[in-house]
C-alpha cells in the first residue's frame, strides 16, 4: 500500500480502459448515427414534396440545368458527419472518465472491505453529484467497524470467562482477520493512501 500518491492526468486517463472505450463508441456510434438519420429525413422529405431528388438550376446564361441534391448536399453532409464525430469524441472522453473513476473507487472499495480493511473510505472530487453515494458507502463501512469492535469487546470479555472454549478461538480468529484498528484508508485512482489523522486527505 503506498503513503504518496502521483498525479498523472495523461498516463491514468484510461483507468478502465475496456469500459471507456465501450463508452466512447456508445456516443460516437449514436452520434453519427443521428447526423444520417437527419440528413436522410431532408432528402425524405425533399422526395416527398417534389417526388424527385433531382434539383433544377439556372445560370447567369439562362441555361437550364439540373443536378442531383444529393451530391449538393454530400459535401455539408460529410463535413457535418467529421465534426459531430470529433465533438463526440471530445465528449466521450471526458464522460467516460467521469463514468468510470466512481466505478474503479467504489470496486477497490468494495475489495478493501473484503480483505478486511474496514477502516476504507470512499471520497471523490465529484462532491456534489457524488455525496450521497459517498456517504452511504462511508456510513456502511462505519457501522459495520462500530458493530465489529462491539462484538470485539464482548468476546473479550467472555474469553476471560472461558478462554480455552474452541468456539470463542473461532471468533477470535474471525474477528482477527479485520484491520479494526488501523488508520484511515483513502482510495485515489492510483493508489491507496492511509490518511494522516491531523491533515485532511487528499481527494483524487
Amino acid at each position: 500500500m503506498e503513503n504518496q500518491f502521483t498525479r498523472k492526468p495523461v498516463g491514468n486517463f484510461f483507468i478502465k480502459k475496456p469500459l471507456q472505450v465501450r463508452l466512447i463508441l456508445k456516443i460516437v456510434v449514436a452520434v453519427i448515427f443521428a447526423t444520417v438519420i437527419s440528413s436522410g429525413t431532408l432528402l425524405l422529405v425533399y422526395y416527398m414534396t417534389y417526388k424527385s431528388v433531382i434539383l433544377y438550376q439556372m445560370d447567369r446564361l439562362t441555361n437550364l440545368s439540373k443536378e442531383n441534391i444529393i451530391f449538393i448536399i454530400l459535401p455539408s453532409l460529410l463535413i457535418s458527419a467529421f465534426v459531430n464525430f470529433i465533438m463526440a469524441f471530445g465528449i466521450g472522453l471526458y464522460a467516460s472518465r467521469k463514468y468510470a473513476v466512481p466505478v474503479y473507487k467504489l470496486e477497490n472499495w468494495a475489495r478493501l472491505l473484503r480483505d478486511g480493511k474496514i477502516t476504507a473510505k470512499l471520497q471523490f472530487r465529484e462532491k456534489e453529484e457524488l455525496k450521497e453515494l459517498a456517504d452511504q458507502c462511508n456510513n456502511l463501512s462505519g457501522d459495520l467497524l462500530a458493530k465489529l469492535l462491539e462484538i470485539k469487546k464482548q468476546t473479550e470479555l467472555l474469553s476471560s470467562a472461558k478462554p480455552d472454549g474452541d468456539e470463542m478461538k473461532k471468533i477470535k480468529g474471525i474477528l482477527e482477520s479485520f484491520e479494526l484498528d488501523g488508520s484511515t484508508i483513502e482510495i485515489h485512482t492510483t493508489c491507496y493512501t492511509i490518511a494522516d489523522p491531523k491533515t485532511p486527505g487528499q481527494n483524487t
